[in-house]
């Protein structure tokens, strides 16, 4: 069976995490409009409802886009050369 690479992993939290990053930010937009009373968005959540979900994805929001942008910031600088692997002895 073949060794998965610190690499392969790094791309799974990258995709997982921007996956992730989108639903959050649907919620957290959606929840921003219906407190703002734009777009029909309050008819589809109250503004008690919205308040608490707005409140409470703060905390997920500002992790997955630290973990996101970290991961994928590391793999470009990799992929660019800017960052050198290790090298085996």
């Amino acid at each position: 069976m073949a060794r998965k690479t610190v690499m392969f992993y790094l791309v799974r939290v990258s995709r997982a995490s921007g996956w992730l990053l989108l639903v959050v930010m649907v919620l957290y937009l959606l929840t921003g409009y219906a407190l703002c009373g734009k777009f029909g968005a309050e008819r589809l959540l109250s503004v008690q409802v919205s308040q608490h979900l707005h409140a409470t994805l703060d905390g997920p929001l500002v992790v997955l886009v630290v973990a996101h942008a970290g991961v994928s910031a590391y793999l470009a600088f990799r992929r660019w050369g800017w960052l050198r692997g290790r090298t085996r002895c």
